[in-house]
């Protein structure tokens, strides 16, 4: 057979057939060589490209900051596809940010040197072994990072220079105390208010709808009728807690425990006792001969807690009469506790003791025994712990069998939940917003809106929720999000029409009025409208009873002039019309000098707001593309 095939191969159409196959595969070749896969860009910033890979790099340094800020907790928000689109831009933009400070360093000649950067490299703690630059670790921590040792340096090149704009914009300004009391005089200033509302409700009977206005705000507010994706799903819970209430423990079992660890139910002696201490690290014979003198003393009456203040070196104990702390065997130095603990009453004096530390008196103050808690007492303690410790050894057994029938048997989870002789729970449909425990855990909320979990309607593996608490999950139905049509949502439809209509009206007539107050004043305007007037004297800025946009509105009007009022409107939430008049403006007299933490926090403030300015300055000036569809599926992995 193989000679035949050699025979054919010599042949005029196989040479021709094999050299059509070897020029295919040479021009593919050629042709991954000579093309290269478009740059994808996420954003231009004045024509200067912010890459893919870049926006990958910050998004990958973004999330790992918020792993370790909000730990287990940040796969429930990652696995929301609306916090993670939100997530995406707001990382875009940061980057488009960075890339107009950059701009604008460069464009004031805000330069850093090779010199520079070098330095500050061999600064970072990151990079230093026992307080020296490590060059080894250098370039292994950068190619853990996904950097060449070029690219990092350009990065700090980038990262120095808009460095050096904030330090210019940030520590360029200032406070002073004149400034402080000026804001505080602001802030506790307080406005005397009068006001009247116009209820949008009453103009209700003023609207006609038409079908018309139902689908043009329909079509316009089409995003608040999607509905969530929801699915249904049965789930087999396995804890040592529940195991542990099924298990029964025998007085038996429970009088064999105490026997075996009477020791974790006794206490030991102790006793509180006082000393004379006179110091002599060495054996001195006039220092124990005043030691005895002193123990004769009291021996004859004279008082031991005198004594002590006077004549003990330890001056903490001298000062409470001698007297120590609560003693127990193995506090003290053994010569001293074996002269303790062989006063047997209270009172009882020790013979003079030498230790490392000097020549002693001991006292006997108080004394308690060594003592065993009766069985009574702790009868209900050892049952719970015999228990725990069973389901503890049942449940590792029982979570084995799950794994296995679980595994085997992917379709239905009747025969795990037989297997370990528990009751599979069945849920009615849910979304993510209204699912609850214990299907919340974040771990499960991954697993169950994975898509491709959803499609299989297979057995999850089983997933730890907590110490000796687990679960295994599946779909038994979906229902993926859709918008509702008009015909679902009509009746609300139709109110939020008739909300937005009677807001209109209660708008314009408060635009009327307004119109019509250089002729009358305030209380005659709000009387004439058949509207009841409210005032609010003494109001403050912040708090009060005052409605919070009303008094917002109020704060943010100017001064009467003339004794004449401010007069102005504001748009409630809720679609209702105020008519505003600020009727007194109450300023409140500053007699405390302002200290210089709060000069410097104003100053801080200040500065801050130029650096906002500036960069609102820059971002509106810029032309500015943006592509968040090309960062699609950064986040994969998660």
């Amino acid at each position: 057979m193989l000679e035949k095939i050699r025979e054919g191969s010599q042949g005029i159409i196989a040479k021709t057939i094999l050299g059509l196959v070897i020029l295919t595969f040479a021009l593919a070749g050629v042709g991954s060589y000579l093309s290269s896969p478009a740059e994808v860009n996420v954003a231009t910033v004045n024509g200067d490209k912010v890459t893919k890979a870049e926006f990958d790099q910050a998004f990958q340094n973004e999330r790992s900051r918020l792993q370790q800020q909000f730990g287990e907790m940040y796969a429930t928000l990652a696995a929301d596809p609306a916090y993670m689109n939100n997530f995406r831009s707001e990382v875009l933009e940061r980057l488009i940010d960075e890339r107009l400070q950059q701009q604008f360093a460069t464009k004031l000649g805000l330069r850093v040197s090779n010199d520079q950067i070098r330095d500050a490299i061999r600064d970072m703690t990151e990079f230093q072994i026992d307080g020296q630059f490590n060059n080894d670790r250098y370039i292994a921590l950068l190619r853990q990072s996904g950097y060449q040792p070029e690219q990092f340096r350009e990065l700090m090149r980038e990262q120095m220079s808009r460095n050096q704009l904030l330090v210019g914009l940030l520590g360029s300004d200032f406070a002073t105390a004149n400034d402080m009391q000026q804001l505080m005089k602001l802030q506790q200033q307080s406005r005397d208010v009068e006001y009247a509302r116009i209820v949008a409700a009453d103009f209700s009977a003023d609207v006609t709808i038409t079908e018309q206005m139902l689908e043009d705000y329909y079509t316009t507010h089409i995003a608040q009728y999607q509905t969530e994706q929801k699915i249904a799903v049965e789930y087999i819970e396995l804890s040592a807690q529940t195991l542990a209430q099924n298990i029964a423990i025998s007085d038996q079992q429970i009088q064999q425990f105490y026997n075996d660890n009477q020791a974790l139910y006794a206490s030991e002696a102790r006793r509180k006792v006082a000393h004379i201490m006179l110091e002599s690290e060495q054996a001195d014979t006039a220092i124990e001969n005043k030691a005895k003198q002193l123990l004769a003393q009291i021996k004859s009456g004279a008082d031991f807690a005198k004594l002590a203040a006077t004549e003990s070196a330890d001056t903490f104990s001298a000062e409470n009469g001698g007297e120590l702390d609560w003693l127990a065997l193995g506090d003290m130095d053994e010569d001293f506790e074996a002269a303790a603990f062989a006063l047997a009453k209270e009172g009882d004096l020790s013979p003079v003791v030498k230790t490392a530390y000097g020549y002693h008196i001991i006292k006997l103050i108080t004394l308690e025994p060594a003592q065993q808690q009766p069985l009574a007492e702790v009868s209900a303690q050892i049952a719970q712990r015999l228990q725990e410790d069973q389901a503890a050894t049942e449940f590792y057994d029982a979570q084995q069998r799950l794994a296995e029938v679980s595994f085997e048997m992917p379709d239905t989870l009747e025969d795990a939940a037989l297997a370990i002789d528990v009751k599979v729970v069945s849920t009615p449909l849910f979304s993510r917003t209204t699912v609850s425990a214990p299907l919340n855990a974040p771990a499960v909320m991954a697993k169950l809106f994975d898509a491709n979990f959803i499609a299989e309607k297979i057995n999850s593996d089983v997933i730890e929720l907590d110490k000796q608490h687990v679960i295994v999950v599946r779909v038994k139905q979906s229902e993926p999000a859709r918008t509702l049509g008009l015909d679902e949502v009509k009746a609300s439809v139709e109110a939020a029409v008739i909300a937005e209509q009677t807001a209109l009206l209660a708008k314009a007539k408060a635009e009327k009025l307004l119109a019509e107050f250089s002729n009358m004043s305030f209380a005659q305007l709000v009387t004439s409208a058949d509207l009841s007037l409210e005032q609010a004297i003494d109001t403050p800025r912040f708090g009060g009873t005052l409605d919070g946009q009303i008094r917002a509105k109020a704060f943010a009007m100017p001064r009467p002039i003339d004794n004449k009022p401010a007069v102005d409107m504001v748009v409630l939430a809720n679609g209702d019309v105020a008519l505003v008049s600020v009727v007194a403006v109450k300023a409140t007299a500053i007699t405390v000098a302002p200290n210089a933490e709060q000069i410097e926090r104003l100053a801080e403030q200040h500065a801050q707001q130029a650096y906002a300015a500036v960069l609102a300055s820059l971002k509106a000036k810029a032309e500015i593309t943006r592509n968040l569809r090309a960062a699609q599926g950064t986040e994969s992995g998660l």
